[in-house]
């Protein structure tokens, strides 16, 4: 769907796929394999009471497994698009507001990572509603490297999401 509204769009657009959505499936219209998705338009992909995770890509799939898991009441937001300028602040907010609680999980590298300029501007926006500071899942401060052992310690994955969810409500930090 997102790609589909990249081709119709007048604008430059970079499409990144993750080599880990290659083997999954999800669902597509069955009549109507033109349909697209509006940019900017996040989609709860699980309702929650107890925290939000706000997420993308790849780590969709690891996070509603892991909130199963972890047997937290989670909301899981995909973000899909993630152009600053049209954010889905509309969907973040109200989850937000109604779980109080925020957990931002996405695989790559800490330092250079997309969710930390979330956290910032969630920081202005939600401060007042929050019970807690923000918590954030990354994965290593390196790169992935070649080797499958070496990518796998340097990428965040479901185990990582579960140890955050389980830490979040116990008062560890």
């Amino acid at each position: 769907g997102l790609m589909n509204t990249a081709i119709r769009s007048n604008d430059p657009v970079l499409v990144l796929e993750h080599v880990d959505l290659y083997g999954g499936t999800g669902m597509v219209p069955e009549y109507d394999l033109d349909f697209y998705i509006p940019f900017g338009k996040a989609a709860i992909r699980r309702l929650g009471e107890r925290v939000t995770i706000l997420t993308y890509l790849s780590m969709v799939e690891r996070c509603l497994e892991a909130a199963e898991e972890a047997g937290v009441d989670a909301e899981v937001i995909d973000l899909r698009s993630l152009d600053r300028a049209s954010l889905d602040w509309a969907t973040i907010t109200a989850s937000v507001q109604k779980t109080r609680n925020v957990l931002i999980a996405e695989q790559g590298a800490r330092g250079t990572s997309y969710g930390a300029m979330l956290a910032d501007e969630m920081q202005r926006r939600c401060f007042g509603v929050l019970n807690q500071p923000i918590r954030r899942v990354t994965g290593g401060e390196a790169s992935p490297a070649i080797s499958k052992v070496l990518e796998r310690a340097a990428c965040a994955g479901k185990e990582e999401v579960i140890d955050a969810l389980r830490a979040y409500f116990s008062g560890k930090a």
